[in-house]
């Protein structure tokens, strides 16, 4: 039967044999915590998000989605003025500001930074407003009464519970079965991660230029 919010919450009750009052109360404290951990613990291809938008001429700043994980992102890529998709080159704000120290010089931007936790940083300045394409790790919904499931209930129920009977256990002070938890959970994360390289590995076991592989041989 497939985990929701509910069935999650009556689990950790069953399974740590707990249903008072106080234990009860921080139910929503123990599977939040989890959603938090598991969001800085495994990085699989469910999360990845992309959003396309336009740079604004003269403007080195790009304000990053709300939904991103903070300092997640995968990519940045503009189009340029012949329609090619160019990828920007990640460095530090020094670099770019080194490279590029004056901003109200504009050209086609080749690198970006992170700025902030919400702003990413662009030089050279651009000069023309290009559609960019930004390629993120997603912030996953947390559970909530009116959200019922989410990724982790659908792909990493065993995570979930884990970590979720490791925050209760340390709250009852239940060290042993803390840490036999806490193991559990360290496993099935490992377990994603582990699937999650697979299908890395998977999309990119084909040739990588449209040519297809180089058949030729030394000396024909």
């Amino acid at each position: 039967m497939p985990m929701t919010y509910s069935s999650l919450k009556t689990d950790i009750q069953t399974w740590a044999e707990n249903t008072g009052t106080d234990f009860t109360a921080q139910l929503d404290t123990f599977i939040d915590n989890t959603q938090t951990k598991l969001s800085r613990d495994i990085d699989p291809v469910g999360f990845n998000e992309n959003v396309t938008s336009s740079m604004s001429v003269g403007d080195r700043f790009i304000t990053l989605p709300s939904t991103i994980e903070p300092m997640l992102l995968n990519y940045l890529n503009i189009i340029d003025s012949d329609g090619n998709r160019v990828f920007l080159e990640i460095k530090p704000i020094e670099y770019l500001q080194e490279y590029w120290p004056n901003a109200s010089i504009t050209s086609q931007p080749r690198y970006f930074a992170n700025f902030d936790d919400t702003t990413l940083y662009v030089a050279p300045t651009p000069d023309a407003a290009y559609t960019m394409e930004l390629g993120y790790q997603g912030r996953i919904n947390p559970l909530s009464n009116t959200n019922t499931t989410n990724w982790y209930t659908e792909n990493a129920s065993d995570a979930l519970l884990y970590g979720s009977l490791a925050e209760a256990n340390l709250f009852t002070k239940n060290l042993e079965d803390y840490n036999i938890y806490k193991q559990r959970y360290a496993e099935s994360v490992a377990a994603i991660n582990n699937e999650a390289r697979r299908r890395r590995r998977t999309d990119y076991k084909f040739p990588g230029s449209p040519l297809g592989e180089n058949t030729l041989t030394g000396g024909q």
